[in-house]
């Protein structure tokens, strides 16, 4: 080989190098800066559904990179919701889970999320995504977007009389026109029971965020309307448990969700969230 031909694969050796830094720069994750947002998660699941494991794993992913951020609500509605036959100890299906997943319609299947209940403008999806891989981008889309109420909230569990009662104060940061109604769920997480996961079942499944009860209508209730800023708005919610889930729920194992969103027989953004443990 001529020293000429040396130089010239020395000079392509050069350029491939610096086409490499060009065009594959290290890709590192957005800076989400903490302004206050809390973002609502409500994931429409089922134990007969053998795509949403994938679902539960997408969530957990997200609450595990954005800590006290979000919060995850598991709606068992009516869609694969049905137990597992022979395998199931649990039947996770609630009228008001019924009636939130009628709520989201359309949606594609299942495992499908809605994020803060932000309409996505599609006629096949109207609320709930079915991509889990589009779930974190809403997330962060949701927590950048501007910070307009603070929900503080206190929670004490009854142990003698099963009952939960369930504090919190709102205060908007601007003034908010219209009418705006408030969500109360009462979820349960570490439930092992069996899942429908591909072809398979999976017997000791660990059923996170499951969507047990709500304290309010599940279209909400009545918070205000025309709110101002700084103007403290606080509510006293007891709630009791049914009679027949003091044996069934654990406590230990569970947390109240507050969403605070426009009163709409639609679903309508959600524009503040705070969770807390029962107990």
């Amino acid at each position: 080989m001529t020293m000429r031909n040396i130089n010239i694969l020395f000079i392509l050796f050069l350029f491939f190098l610096a086409s490499c830094n060009e065009i594959c720069p290290e890709i590192t994750d957005p800076v989400i800066e903490d302004n206050g947002n809390v973002v609502l998660i409500e994931e429409l699941t089922g134990a007969s559904c053998p795509n949403c494991p994938k679902g539960t794993a997408a969530v957990k992913a997200i609450l595990d990179k954005f800590p006290g951020k979000v919060a995850a609500i598991g709606i068992h509605g009516k869609f694969l919701c049905e137990p597992v036959k022979n395998r199931s100890k649990y039947d996770f299906r609630n009228e008001k889970a019924k009636n939130l997943e009628e709520w989201f319609l359309p949606w594609l299947g299942k495992p499908a999320a809605a994020f803060n209940r932000i309409d996505q403008n599609s006629t096949d999806e109207k609320y709930a995504i079915f991509a889990t891989g589009l779930w974190q981008s809403q997330v962060e889309a949701e927590l950048q977007k501007e910070h307009v109420m603070n929900i503080l909230m206190d929670v004490k569990y009854d142990e003698t009389n099963h009952v939960a009662n369930i504090d919190f104060t709102a205060i908007p940061l601007k003034d908010l026109p219209g009418e705006y109604n408030y969500s109360i769920f009462l979820t349960e997480s570490h439930i092992i029971d069996a899942q429908t996961n591909g072809s398979v079942i999976i017997d000791d499944f660990e059923h996170n965020h499951v969507l047990r009860d709500m304290a309010t209508n599940f279209q909400g209730d009545f918070l205000g309307n025309n709110l101002l800023k700084n103007n403290i708005i606080k509510k006293s919610i007891p709630y009791p448990f049914p009679k027949e889930s003091i044996d069934l729920w654990n406590p230990d194992n569970m947390e109240v969700v507050i969403a605070i969103h426009p009163n709409s027989t639609t679903p309508s953004r959600v524009i503040q969230c705070a969770f807390k443990h029962l107990k």
